[in-house]
C-alpha cells in the first residue's frame, strides 16, 4: 500500500480534528494518509474521527517508544 502523505505529530496534546482535516485534503480520494504520533489520545480519537468523517481506518500499529502509526484512506 502506497502512502500519499505522512504527518508526524509529537507531544501530549490531543490531535486536533482540524489538523487531520487539513492533512487529508491534500490526499486524493482513494489515497492513503499516514499519521505518526505519540499522543496517547490518538488511540481513541483517530478511529472516532474516521467514523465521523466517513474515511476508512486501514491500519493501526504500535511502534517503539510510545509511537503509533495510523493509515487512513480518504473516502471523499
Amino acid at each position: 500500500m502506497q502512502v500519499y502523505k505522512t504527518i508526524k505529530i509529537s507531544g501530549a496534546h490531543c490531535l486536533s480534528p482540524v489538523e487531520l482535516k487539513k492533512a487529508i485534503t491534500d490526499v486524493p480520494v482513494g489515497g492513503v494518509l499516514e499519521v505518526l504520533t505519540n499522543d496517547a489520545c490518538a488511540r481513541e480519537d483517530i478511529p472516532a474521527w474516521c467514523r465521523f468523517t466517513k474515511n476508512e481506518l486501514l491500519a493501526f500499529e504500535e511502534l517503539d517508544g510510545g509511537w503509533m502509526r495510523f493509515l487512513i484512506r480518504r473516502a471523499r
